[in-house]
């Protein structure tokens, strides 16, 4: 019998292969002859990857007739799983899938800005994943393959499809050859139109127009001094700050349309008005030559390997000039064909040429460059030279660069700087040494209510530099390393250089507007202020907003080290035009909720310190209902004395946190990924801690619950069941009274609260964790009633059993009450041991529970060496009477 499914599978398996063999054969044989497989073949240099290409088509069924725009593209990628040898010497078998996506691939902002993706089960974008199989031909550069794979919509079911794949993908290219072109054809009952595939070549490439690049390059004047770099590093400094970036184009006055001369005579030799550019893929050799595409685009939002548009890029090769220290590059446009599957290389008479400068000013960028026709004048598509510079991403950081401020003189005005300040003892500054602490992300807002969000990046302090981790020294003779002597400069006023964006909504303009401020002034590290006056240009700009602004005043405030929870950054970018000037407008705050780099290694270390704390805790409790445990195995005859109810309230204390709130307590941290980051994976061993012993915990408070049931059972304790019954009658309306009105309250409070606070906090019935907790502290309630009930003087609880428990619930306490005291609520995530957002901890809490706590324990006490209604007054203790009997003399 077990044969019959055996037997089933492989003859499925025969009729798919065979199903497969049979497509190829009928779509792709006359493109690629099949040949059988051999063995798996593994070479770098065959290696079929596609990382991002541009598709179009598939009707408005699939895809919608999609095309690009500045906010999505319609890209594809493709990657290759296997590939194998066959019997003809130049074909291999190939096994790989093919994605398509409308949407941002790995979207970023030139200035640093972000967007999530979507995860993968909650798509948002329309996708297509198929898996292929077929064959490739190195002599033809032909690859052809079948398969079957799901389109994905938003709203819809997934539709399956059944296709073929026909590639131009050579062995190897140059810059004539470099363009990988295709189709995808859909088989079968669901048809959708043919989709044009057209990429940037990621294999071997030669070399062909280095000359051209260099007749092009030397024709350029060229007196700037810039930045050199040593054979080893062109490729690195070239990724770094090259791949990916905006680059601005300078057409001067440029509005909605092209008016000036360059720009209109740009527009029509390419085709299209573009005020962006950006070099994607860049493939580069040691010799320092390179090859990469180019992509024109009227938005500054890019992301790593934009899609190749055609008509929209150009395919670019050159070499960087050591003689010069420039990059130099001959380009061609990418056309379209007589179909959209067959785009060519077209004109390649186009130079650009990009450098580093030495010296930086505040209108003078960090990266650099020229784009100029090399056709004569009166030559169709001739153009005149048009300069670009970077505009966003962190500023170069390279040996030999210097910074030169220009506005100081003018900033000593507007800004009053306390001659000679220092920083007080009281309230302390940041001191400019970190990096971390000078720059953040801020919110705008305008007077006439738009608002919007960006980043203000410090560039340069004094004579240093800001790279991604903090200051370094870019003078030829000093190493690459965080400078050093900061420490030994006794200044507290800093000449400052800043970078600052930020993107403006807009309720009647769709889309916003973005700005970006190169801006410069003084940092008094004594009073915690920022002044500055700086340049702004829109990234896009309007017919309001056309020219460069150099009359902007930016005032900033820093909080105080270690200041409250609620203290911000705060500050106001102003102009100094007058209000009938075309370019002024309204003030606009800014704020930021800063968090310093001292605060956050406060922090780490205070949640190292409340997660052994949270452990120590959790296994005294652990050890305590242990030695109750065996108490009362040797003390059996009391163990009905011991209270079901208590059990069930130490019960519950543990199960409603570890149900409801521990996820909660844990997620918390999220909203700082970057203590998550900085603990080093502490905080997810220590979950899994927690969970163990809670759950141990737990465990043995069960099992200290079933003994006490247990001993309640036979008849002669009925009195027992009755005294805890009414126990439980006294003990239930307490708390049930307490949980309306912490309910009540909670639900007041979240009708307050705004959506945001609603999704951080949780449900309303969350907010009754704090109360199990409270509940919890008073777990000895029960038991203390249950006394009085009987009169009872059974020593049912050992004393390692409630003071010990009772000493675990108040340290929390004692400990919020020396943390409030000592520490600045300033990062809620970092608290784990005694967290004000999920229990009741205020100074009344702090000194209200250990009282309490003292209290019931010492009233056990009393009651289990005088008796359990020593508590009541004298009148409402039950009296015996004893009656008199006569003694009978024998």
């Amino acid at each position: 019998m077990a044969l019959i499914p055996l037997s089933l599978l492989l003859l499925l398996a025969c009729f798919s292969t065979s199903s497969s063999s049979s497509l190829y054969a009928d779509h792709c044989s006359s493109v690629v002859p099949e040949s059988e497989a051999t063995s798996l073949f593994v070479d770098s240099d065959y290696s079929f990857r596609i990382s991002t290409g541009y598709f179009s088509g598939g009707g408005e069924g699939v895809f919608g007739s999609p095309r690009a725009s500045n906010s999505s593209f319609p890209y594809f990628r493709f990657y290759a799983k296997y590939l194998h040898k066959t019997r003809s010497p130049d074909v291999l078998q190939v096994e790989g899938t093919l994605v398509l996506r409308v949407g941002h691939p790995t979207v970023f902002h030139g200035m640093t800005f972000h967007r999530r993706r979507p995860r993968r089960n909650v798509t948002l974008q329309e996708e297509a994943t198929i898996d292929f199989s077929g064959f490739w031909s190195e002599s033809t550069g032909k690859l052809c393959m079948v398969g079957h794979g799901i389109f994905y919509k938003p709203l819809g079911d997934p539709l399956h499809l059944s296709a073929v794949l026909k590639l131009n993908y050579p062995m190897t290219s140059n810059i004539s050859t470099s363009l990988v072109s295709g189709t995808v054809e859909s088989l079968g009952p669901h048809h959708i139109d043919p989709i044009s595939l057209v990429a940037y070549a990621q294999k071997e490439y030669d070399f062909t127009m280095i000359p051209e690049a260099n007749h092009s390059c030397s024709s350029l004047p060229f007196q700037e001094e810039s930045l050199s770099f040593g054979p080893t590093s062109v490729c690195s400094n070239l990724l770094q700050y090259v791949t990916g970036r905006t680059f601005q184009l300078d057409y001067g006055n440029y509005g909605s349309g092209c008016t000036g001369s360059n720009c209109g005579t740009l527009s029509s030799s390419f085709g299209f008005s573009a005020r962006f550019l950006s070099f994607d893929m860049i493939q580069c050799s040691e010799n320092g030559r390179l090859h990469l595409y180019i992509e024109f685009s009227n938005s500054s939002y890019l992301s790593y390997d934009v899609p190749m548009v055609p008509k929209k890029s150009m395919m670019g090769e050159g070499y960087w000039d050591h003689v010069k220290n420039r990059l130099c590059l001959i380009a061609c446009h990418i056309l379209e064909g007589s179909s959209q599957a067959s785009p060519s290389v077209g004109d390649c008479s186009i130079g650009l040429s990009l450098w580093f400068p030495t010296v930086l000013t505040l209108r003078r960028k960090d990266v650099v460059g020229h784009m100029w026709s090399n056709k004569k004048k009166r030559d169709p598509g001739y153009f005149s030279m048009v300069s670009f510079h970077r505009s966003g991403g962190r500023m170069v950081t390279i040996p030999g660069l210097r910074y030169n401020y220009t506005l100081i003189d003018s900033v000593s005005g507007p800004c009053k700087v306390r001659s000679g300040s220092t920083q007080s003892s009281e309230e302390r500054y940041p001191d400019g040494r970190c990096s971390r602490d000078m720059r953040f992300s801020i919110a705008v807002e305008d007077a006439g209510g738009r608002s919007g969000w960006g980043e203000a990046n410090v560039f340069s302090m004094g004579d240093e530099f800001c790279d991604d981790y903090d200051f370094v020294t870019t003078s030829e003779t000093a190493s690459f390393v965080p400078a050093a002597d900061w420490v030994a400069k006794n200044q507290s006023v800093w000449n400052v250089s800043y970078a600052i964006s930020y993107y403006m909504y807009s309720a009647s303009a769709e889309g916003g507007e973005q700005f970006g401020i190169a801006a410069e002034g003084i940092y008094d590290a004594g009073s915690g202020t920022l002044c500055m006056k700086g340049c702004r240009s829109p990234s896009l700009p309007t017919k309001n907003q056309t020219a460069i602004d150099c009359e902007i005043l930016i005032n900033i405030q820093f909080p105080p080290l270690h200041s409250k929870m609620g203290d911000r950054i705060s500050g106001t970018i102003n102009t100094t035009r007058s209000k009938q000037d075309p370019l002024h407008f309204d003030p606009i705050k800014l704020y930021s909720q800063q968090i310093y780099a001292a605060e956050v290694t406060e922090a780490i270390w205070r949640m190292d310190v409340e997660i052994v704390m949270v452990m120590i805790s959790l296994t005294l409790s652990c050890i305590c209902i242990g030695l109750q445990t065996f108490h009362a195995k040797k003390h059996r005859d009391a163990l009905p004395s011991m209270s079901i109810t208590m059990l069930g309230v130490l019960i519950l204390g543990y199960v409603i946190p570890l149900v409801l709130n521990f996820e909660a307590l844990f997620a918390n941290r999220s909203r700082s990924g970057f203590l998550s980051l900085r603990s080093g994976g502490w905080l997810d061993v220590h979950e899994v801690i927690v969970r163990i012993l809670s759950g141990l915990a737990l465990f043995l408070s069960f099992h200290l619950l079933q003994m006490a049931w247990s001993a309640r059972s036979s008849d002669e304790n009925k009195g027992h069941r009755v005294a805890e019954w009414t126990t439980l009658k006294l003990c239930l309306p307490l708390y049930f009274a307490g949980a309306l009105l912490t309910w009540l309250i909670s639900s007041r409070h979240h009708l307050q609260r705004s959506e945001f606070s609603r999704q951080r906090y949780g449900s309303r019935w969350e907010d009754l964790v704090p109360y199990a907790g409270l509940v919890l502290d008073g777990f000895l309630l029960p038991q203390i009633v249950l006394n009085v009930c009987r009169n009872s003087k059974d020593k049912i609880l050992t004393p390692f059993f409630y003071v010990g428990i009772t000493i675990t619930r108040a340290l929390p306490h004692l400990y919020d009450a020396y943390r409030s005291r000592s520490y600045n609520r300033r990062i809620d995530s970092s608290y784990i041991y005694a967290s004000p957002d999920r229990y009741f901890y205020s100074l009344v809490w702090d000194v209200i529970v250990p009282c309490e706590g003292l209290l019931f324990a010492a009233a056990i006490y009393l009651q289990q060496r005088v008796g359990g209604d020593c508590l009541l007054p004298q009148r409402f203790r039950k009296r015996v009477e004893y009656e008199a009997v006569p003694v009978v003399a024998l």
